[in-house]
């Protein structure tokens, strides 16, 4: 059964809209939905929860979700190209290459983050561009300064270059 267009103008439906008081101001203002606690953006902004200016969550909480969303970031990409996917972390990785960097042989600063040079990122030895996979095998520990220099390009590749 097909439902009848809304042949009422905005004025009118607008009339029909609960009053409300808004939690910051005081002042009244007319609902658009019953979840509404505010009359504008200005009122929510700074009264909002998790709207400070740490917005809301723990450092750590913040450092889990930037890691949540690069591993499946990852995994995304790998299956777009059809590759496999594994997970693994950062750490494990880093712990495994013993800290140095695998490019330029380096120690890698753990407790930078990108874009300093020396800062820890995951470098795939044949890249997920070119049909490598994303697993421990063909990962490595590399400095955000190599890492960037050899760009989408294979290990072998970026001897010939430099």
């Amino acid at each position: 059964m097909a439902r009848k267009p809304d042949t009422r103008t905005y004025a009118e439906r607008k009339v029909r809209r609960p009053l409300a008081v808004c939690e910051a101001c005081g002042s009244s203002y007319r609902q658009l939905r019953r979840t509404q606690r505010w009359c504008s953006q200005s009122c929510a902004g700074p009264n909002k929860p998790g709207s400070g200016p740490r917005g809301g969550l723990s450092p750590e909480a913040r450092e889990r979700q930037r890691l949540y969303w690069q591993a499946k970031n990852r995994r995304r990409r790998a299956a777009k190209r059809g590759g496999v996917s594994e997970q693994y972390t950062l750490a494990a990785i880093a712990a495994r290459d013993r800290f140095v960097c695998r490019l330029c042989r380096r120690r890698v600063a753990m407790k930078q983050v990108v874009p300093h040079p020396k800062a820890p990122t995951i470098d795939h030895v044949i890249p997920v561009c070119e049909g490598g996979d994303d697993t421990r095998a063909n990962v490595q520990l590399a400095c955000f300064r190599c890492n960037s220099v050899k760009g989408p390009r294979g290990s072998q590749q970026l001897a010939l270059i430099g």
